[in-house]
């Protein structure tokens, strides 16, 4: 099993090089499924999503998203009232999906509140979705979702997303393997407790790049008791592996 996980596009702050090397990379790994992790756009226009959109839909593979605080419309009547009514329209009805496809079963959580400006929170209705959505067999059990339930070492005093603590005792609960975040613009991986892997993607395409990182996105591959992590990033024009790890799975969860 080959996944991708790519986050934080940030459409209306694009960076048009990168975006097409993005579709070229992601089309020559061959992944099973794209994994969206939220900030599609940059102000949740129409345009931006509508850009977001074409980028996922010509890459050949099929993709599930999550929406970001960007998601959510800049100006306080509409981000009150309207809330994620773009998203769902252009981009997917569901904000919170549900995937089981082949030995993958994924769900995707909304973190964005309208009355948060950057924040996010979980309420004790999704982390209930956690312990039963999750709770199936599966080969790979991922939780995604778009704000951090993990600190990155680059940015180390980041927010973490409300609730991340009740999240994670749920997630471990269900042996979930996987909890694919974004928001920090930074890539990093984290043992989580109950033998969980943390993954930060960095911003696939767009110029808002943080802590000297360069655009980024991760290769999640799966083979029987081993899973590889692999950071590709942006660099001389093209994006290019930055780092691999690999993680073993055992009785007490996985270890790198």
């Amino acid at each position: 099993m080959r996944l991708a996980h790519v986050t934080d596009l940030h459409f209306g702050a694009e960076a048009p090089e990168v975006v097409a090397g993005l579709r070229q990379d992601l089309a020559a790994r061959e992944v099973d499924r794209v994994l969206v992790g939220g900030d599609l756009t940059m102000r949740a226009r129409d345009e931006q999503f509508s850009a977001a959109r074409d980028l996922l839909d010509t890459i050949g593979t099929p993709w599930t998203s999550v929406p970001g605080n960007h998601d959510l419309p800049l100006d306080r009547p509409s981000r009150a009232y309207g809330g994620l009514d773009s998203y769902r329209r252009l981009i997917d009805e569901r904000a919170e999906p549900v995937v089981r496809d082949g030995g993958l079963l994924l769900l995707g959580l909304s973190s964005p509140r309208p009355y948060l400006w950057k924040g996010g929170r979980l309420d004790a209705g999704q982390v209930r979705r956690i312990g039963t959505d999750l709770a199936p067999e599966a080969r790979l059990k991922v939780l995604m979702l778009h704000h951090p339930v993990f600190r990155s070492p680059q940015r180390p005093h980041e927010a973490l997303v409300h609730g991340a603590g009740a999240a994670l005792r749920a997630a471990a609960t269900v042996r979930t393997d996987l909890i694919l975040c974004g928001h920090d613009h930074v890539a990093a991986q984290a043992a989580l407790p109950g033998g969980m892997i943390g993954v930060l993607s960095g911003t696939a395409c767009s110029w808002r790049v943080r802590a000297g990182e360069s655009q980024s996105y991760t290769v999640v591959d799966l083979a029987g008791d081993r899973l590889t992590l692999t950071v590709r990033e942006w660099h001389d024009g093209a994006f290019r592996e930055r780092s691999a790890v690999e993680w073993r799975r055992s009785a007490h969860g996985w270890q790198a």
